[in-house]
């Protein structure tokens, strides 16, 4: 495929390039999306779908080069979309299982495409789709405009009339806010937003979870997975909480998080990562690419803080971070010791809702959770993933620092807490989620 534009990479990506490169070949930036598909499956009109999205989408088409101390991308132009495909005998689940990890992990040739693809036939009219995309060319967001536009553009032959897409081109693509981000940067716009976050964060610390802080995030890791629900009846009181209060799930899941780290450690200055989105502009609304950026939120707290405190609190630092989300947090300035190390490997994010669901005509589509064994980019990340009525919860963990048991404890308080929260969120946490139900528990590798 012809090259048919060159731009440097954006201050994000740089970043990820870099830890990708010191992480080593165990712990590559593969972003999943994982799906059981049953019915009568078109594969070819799958096949064209996928090559859709591909012309709509130049992230997916780009490849990256280091060179003279610069990372670039190269768009090229369209060409054919390989999709693997494999059949699993008998539908054997160690054998899929074993399929799924090994196309979920399968490293990407970054001079050539950012993007894998497989089809695994389990049985008669049954199907695992994986969508292994470089985390260069994606973010959370954009996993979702791919799942809309990818069920648009699937038109089985046996269906009548034109295709369901309808969703006019992206009006940026990512080299566009690539060109963007680097003008900013360049005449000093984003300066103001670099001393707000060297304010905000002077002195901060990462909370005193158990476990040990001289492991290194991602190097080596021996990965951990704790799922959980929240289900309907609670997600419903939840969501009541929030329209009376005005916030966001957002807000009033992070406020939650909040909540069971002081309860858990006894602090009152708290300090933890998240995403966001980062598309300030309307344009950016379809595109596809790595615009999200990391941001480290604080939060302070009185000892006897009631949910509704803390929700104020989390709304707070939310909005200002809103204003100021353009500068990751790997970019705010600081001077020796300004700040605590290890702030950005602690993570709380909730990901694209059920509106982004992949939906394939004719098809019963369920997203499934990536296979075991795969490493996150953090010590510890807690992800929530909304779905038509509940919520997926995740956490994924280094076992080396974070014992399996601990985590249970912390699954265990987070949904006790929402529960106690949403009956009497003006009662202090402490007395929501008393220490003495559980407490913090000594870490591997803790002293």
């Amino acid at each position: 495929m012809t090259v048919i534009r060159t731009v440097e990479a954006t201050a994000g990506q740089r970043l990820l390039w870099l830890m990708e490169h010191y992480r080593g070949a165990d712990a590559p930036l593969n972003v999943n999306a994982c799906y059981r598909l049953r019915g009568p499956l078109d594969r070819a009109a799958l096949r064209a779908a996928l090559e859709e999205l591909v012309v709509r989408h130049e992230a997916l088409r780009t490849s990256y080069e280091f060179t003279a101390r610069r990372l670039l991308q190269h768009v090229h132009s369209p060409g054919p979309v390989a999709l693997a495909e494999e059949r699993i005998a008998d539908g054997d689940p160690a054998e899929l299982a074993d399929a799924m990890l090994r196309h979920a992990r399968t490293r990407h040739d970054l001079g050539v495409s950012p993007l894998h693809a497989a089809l695994l036939e389990v049985g008669p009219e049954e199907f695992v789709l994986i969508l292994n995309i470089h985390h260069l060319s994606t973010d959370g967001w954009s996993g979702g405009v791919i799942s809309q536009e990818l069920g648009g553009l699937y038109r089985p032959s046996s269906a009548a009339g034109p295709g369901a897409v309808g969703a006019a081109s992206p009006a940026w693509q990512f080299a566009d806010f690539s060109q963007w981000q680097q003008e900013r940067f360049g005449n000093g716009v984003l300066a103001e937003s670099q001393r707000f976050w060297r304010r905000r964060l002077e002195g901060a610390q990462p909370p005193a979870l158990p476990g040990t802080s001289a492991i290194r995030a991602g190097v080596g890791q021996e990965p951990g997975l704790a799922e959980f629900t929240l289900g309907p009846g609670l997600m419903s009181d939840l969501q009541a909480l929030c329209q009376r209060q005005r916030v966001t799930t957002f807000v009033a899941t992070l406020a939650l998080f909040a909540s069971v780290l002081h309860t858990r450690t006894g602090e009152t200055d708290l300090a933890f990562a998240s995403m966001f989105a980062n598309r300030t502009r309307p344009e950016l609304a379809g595109t596809v690419g790595f615009l999200a950026n990391l941001l480290v939120l604080r939060l302070g707290l009185d000892e006897e803080a009631s949910y509704l405190d803390v929700l104020a609190a989390a709304r707070d630092s939310v909005l200002d971070a809103l204003d100021f989300q353009e500068v990751p947090y790997h970019l705010v300035p600081q001077a020796q010791g300004e700040r605590g190390a290890g702030l950005e490997n602690i993570l709380f994010q909730v990901a694209a809702g059920p509106e982004y669901a992949l939906r394939l005509t004719g098809l019963e589509v369920t997203q499934i959770s990536p296979p075991g064994g795969m490493v996150s980019r953090f010590d510890l990340e807690f992800v929530l993933m909304p779905g038509a009525d509940d919520v997926l919860g995740q956490v994924w963990y280094d076992r080396r620092r974070f014992d399996p048991q601990w985590v249970s404890r912390l699954v265990a308080d987070f949904t006790e807490l929402a529960t106690a929260a949403v009956r009497a969120p003006e009662r202090a946490v402490a007395q929501l989620l008393p220490r003495a139900s559980g407490g913090v528990q000594p870490g591997r590798g803790s002293s």
